[in-house]
């Protein structure tokens, strides 16, 4: 009997029983990970843009006394740091950058806490520290701390800012536990300096530390660390505004040709017997003025450089030392003053002649910032004999403007 052939039947692979598609796992697995991690990008993106700054100046409705308003390539941005809780909260550092990237220039004042500085007299009896202006502020008018220190900063540079970003202690801390700590200097951060022409500070190079290590992983990776920042920086800048300028300083110090002012060295400095005993280094406001000026050239807007303009001020208001004062203020922004005094009469209003507007565009709108934007313009001469292209005649609302 013929033996029968066994049917042989070929069994489907279970990728064929399922629609006669391969799966591919590892595909699956990758697009896994990528939806996750747009998940997380998107969760740390929500998150940052959650977090808040305060601006004391906006809420007291104040900013356009302490703030630039003028659009030119010249962006000046002051950093406060601040160390300390409650009424033991001091200034530990401040710095200013003024840059130009149209020219390639940048000038960083610095300020420690301990420097101290002259002109508050009348109030404190003795100069006093950088580091105590925000209880200083608050001794004068309570929760105005924050302001007066600013507007105090503001008159020691002799210019405004257009931007200011105040961490408070805890934000300091949080900075330091996200990005890195900002002791942790290395010699290449002073070689970013190296044709400054001065010695740089440990103390200096804290700015530059946490810059320099701040980083988009970091960032993502600790952002739920960064939430504890929320309401913890005074700016008028968001929170991913604040991270983007900090991030900035140092690629601005070694992309552009940076000049350091340190006003705690000997140049800008210099120590004095103390009317409660010891020595204090106070800051030598002439010679910052000369050495800012020298090199305000390298910064200032080219438009404004081009008009050359000669300004002159006189007083017209009844406190006496105005003209002097916003003459050094027109200086330290760009513009020459070539004579400065007092008026033959008093004044109620201010008044600012020039002798052809369209001609000093630019140096007026630099003007008339020092001025708060308040004055009367008159294109013509004053009934005294001037020779200025713009004259400033200072009245008594002026003094309504000034805060402190």
């Amino acid at each position: 009997m013929p033996k029968r052939k066994r049917r042989r039947t070929k069994r489907k692979s279970t990728q064929e029983s399922r629609g006669g598609k391969k799966i591919n796992t590892s595909l699956i697995v990758i697009s896994i990970i990528g939806a996750m991690f747009v998940v997380f990008l998107v969760y740390s993106a929500l998150s940052l843009f959650s977090i808040n700054t305060k601006d004391p100046l906006g809420e007291n409705l104040s900013s356009h006394r302490f703030l630039s308003n003028l659009d030119t390539n010249l962006e000046k941005t002051m950093f406060v740091f601040e160390q300390g809780e409650g009424e033991d909260r001091t200034i530990s550092s401040v710095y200013v950058l003024l840059t130009n990237k149209e020219k390639g220039n940048s000038i960083v004042v610095y300020m420690p806490g301990f420097v101290y500085f002259n002109g508050l007299e009348e109030d404190f009896g003795s100069p006093i520290p950088i580091s105590s202006l925000r209880y200083a502020g608050e001794f004068l008018q309570e929760g105005m701390g924050v302001d007066y220190s600013l507007w105090q900063i503001n008159q020691i540079l002799g210019f405004r800012v257009h931007d200011y970003i105040w961490f408070t202690a805890e934000a300091g801390q949080t900075l330091n536990e996200v990005y890195g700590s900002w002791d942790n200097i290395k010699d290449k951060y002073k070689e970013a300096y190296s044709n400054s022409g001065v010695t740089l500070t440990d103390s200096y190079l804290k700015l530059h530390a946490i810059s320099a290590q701040q980083s988009f992983i970091k960032t993502v990776l600790r952002v739920n660390t960064l939430k504890e920042m929320d309401q913890k920086v005074l700016s008028n800048l968001s929170f991913t505004s604040v991270l983007n300028r900090l991030d900035s300083f140092e690629k601005t110090v070694v992309g552009t040709n940076t000049l350091v002012l340190d006003l705690s060295s000997p140049d800008y400095s210099s120590e004095e017997l103390s009317d409660l005993g010891g020595q204090i280094r106070t800051i030598n406001l002439s010679e910052y003025d000369k050495n800012l000026r020298r090199n305000y050239i390298d910064v200032i807007d080219r438009e404004v450089e081009r008009e050359r303009v000669r300004v002159e001020v006189y007083n017209g208001s009844s406190a006496s030392g105005k003209a002097g004062i916003y003459a050094r203020k027109i200086l330290n922004n760009g513009c020459d003053v070539v004579r400065f005094g007092n008026t033959p009469e008093p004044l109620e209003r201010t008044q600012v002649y020039i002798s052809d507007e369209s001609e000093f565009d630019d140096s007026l709108k630099v003007v008339a910032e020092v001025l708060f934007d308040r004055y009367e313009i008159l294109e013509e001469r004053p009934s005294f004999m001037t020779t200025g292209d713009i004259v400033v005649l200072l009245g008594a609302d002026i003094l309504q403007m000034e805060m402190f």
